[in-house]
């Protein structure tokens, strides 16, 4: 069994290029691209350690300057009372699938009238 090292990373832009330090050994690489960040992170990490890379994983945590990580704070601050949006409007829909059932409405009717189809009517009272 080959034991897998667990490295933190940390990457930021500048200019052009990302910039990946990873304190613990000392290292630091750049990046064109953010794609490549984790597999440059752990190749640098594997030369630096001198073991095959297949023994590294990194974790990597991006930095904004202030402007935009006030800007990426407040759009998961966003998606949040999204999601909790979106679970009261499921929770309302229920409520109202089970009142119009319990009233006659067919599956059909209450799609209709929610503009969901009957199967997923027929998911939602199960």
């Amino acid at each position: 069994m080959t034991t897998v090292r667990t490295l933190e990373a940390n990457a930021y832009k500048e200019g052009k290029w990302w910039m990946v330090s990873i304190p613990e050994i000392d290292g630091l690489t750049q990046c064109k691209t953010i794609e490549k960040i984790p597999e440059q992170a752990a190749d640098l990490a594997a030369i630096l350690l001198d073991v095959p890379v297949e023994q590294i994983a990194v974790t990597i945590t991006y930095t904004m300057d202030e402007e935009a990580a006030a800007a990426n704070e407040s759009w998961h601050q966003a998606q949040a009372q999204l999601a909790a949006a979106r679970t009261n409007v499921d929770a309302r829909l229920a409520d109202l699938a089970r009142t119009l059932k319990t009233k006659g409405y067919t599956l059909k009717d209450i799609g209709a009238l929610t503009g969901y189809t009957f199967q997923r009517i027929s998911q939602i009272l199960k």
